[in-house]
């Protein structure tokens, strides 16, 4: 049986860098980014337009079920010709991220990975949210970029719009409510290298 780590953060937590100490110091593989790579060679859609739209929902929703293709289910078919192409990226990333699962201990971040390997067999999942007070993550983003405290601010909320209308349009579910996840962290109050390290304790106990 595979161990995998699922990571859902807010944007600025330092969710990804938390997922790379896990994978580091687990041994484990990490996916993030990867994951549109894997799914353009899955799909034949370029790897540049996918980027475009990784982790954004649809702009039509109602597309998407009047259309029966609001599902995780199957990249053939009619209907999924006809899918907007964030649909197919959705597909073929759940796909991916069904077969790195099956195959390798990995932490997986983002992309509803929690709810895509829900029901997979042969894989435990540990779901974890990272969070952290938006001034925090306003001074981080804004380190990161050199941006001004209004751009960064603009960036904090419009990127944790994308995620949650993402996360709740491909799973019917409330991004970040905490009875979705195994564990929340805030990552200001503990730091990033101890909220690794609490998820790190965890996976050694129950794997140990």
């Amino acid at each position: 049986m595979t161990k995998v780590i699922t990571i859902g953060r807010q944007y600025g937590s330092a969710g990804h860098d938390v997922g790379e100490i896990i994978a580091r110091e687990l041994g484990y593989a990490l996916y993030d980014k990867e994951l549109v790579e894997l799914a353009a060679k899955k799909s034949n859609i370029s790897a540049d337009a996918l980027k475009q739209i990784d982790e954004k929902a649809t702009s039509s929703l109602l597309y998407s079920l009047a259309s029966g293709s609001y599902s995780v289910r199957g990249m053939s078919g009619p209907l999924y010709y006809e899918m907007p192409i964030n649909d197919k990226l959705f597909l073929a990333q759940s796909d991916v991220i069904k077969n790195v699962a099956a195959k390798e201990n990995c932490v997986i971040i983002g992309r509803c990975a929690d709810y895509v390997l829900e029901d997979a067999e042969n894989i435990d999942v540990t779901n974890v949210f990272v969070y952290a007070p938006m001034e925090w993550r306003i001074q981080r983003v804004k380190a990161a970029l050199g941006l001004s405290d209004r751009k960064a601010k603009e960036r904090v909320v419009k990127t944790d719009k994308q995620r949650r209308t993402y996360y709740s349009y491909y799973t019917n579910r409330d991004w970040g409510e905490m009875q979705t996840y195994d564990i929340c962290v805030n990552s200001q109050k503990f730091g990033i290298e101890r909220t690794a390290k609490i998820i790190i304790d965890y996976m050694r106990g129950i794997c140990g």
